[in-house]
């Protein structure tokens, strides 16, 4: 697998998902959830965390879900945190309301550079709890639209 400078959407996507599934379940995320939040099938989920597994991002066991090891733990936090600051410059600046900057984030999360996420932290005032304020079962950073 790639060095994490040049991961794919795909397994960026993945790391996030994993990472959103345990904190919000038993600290696990099940391959059947993971399937069904990216919607891909449970084959693929699997071949995707043999993969994570090889390259120390993640450890999965058949049956027992996967935790993310602590370098893919910070690497779905970095992409997470660029999300969520994307999300609240387009809500804070932009104008965007609720329900509708959710997919954009999540298409600009895997293009801005670092230096471009501290800058739009910096710019919207972006908490240091990012990313532990998303909230997965509304899909956003869960500052914007408290309640």
């Amino acid at each position: 697998m790639a060095a994490p400078s040049t991961f794919s959407e795909n397994v960026e996507m993945y790391l996030k998902s994993i990472f959103l599934l345990a904190k919000d379940g038993e600290g696990r995320a099940k391959t059947g959830d993971i399937s069904k939040d990216l919607a891909v099938s449970p084959s693929s989920v699997t071949e995707m965390l043999d993969k994570l597994q090889k390259a120390g991002f993640a450890r999965h066991r058949k049956y027992q879900g996967a935790t993310l090891t602590r370098k893919g733990d910070a690497y779905a936090r970095r992409i997470l945190r660029k999300h969520c600051v994307l999300e609240r410059f387009m809500v804070t600046t932009l104008g965007y309301g609720q329900g509708k900057f959710h997919d954009e984030a999540c298409r600009l999360e895997h293009v801005i550079s670092d230096d471009t996420e501290r800058r739009l932290r910096k710019l919207v005032g972006q908490p240091k709890t990012c990313p532990d304020c998303y909230d997965g079962k509304r899909h956003h950073c869960g500052l914007l639209f408290p309640g």
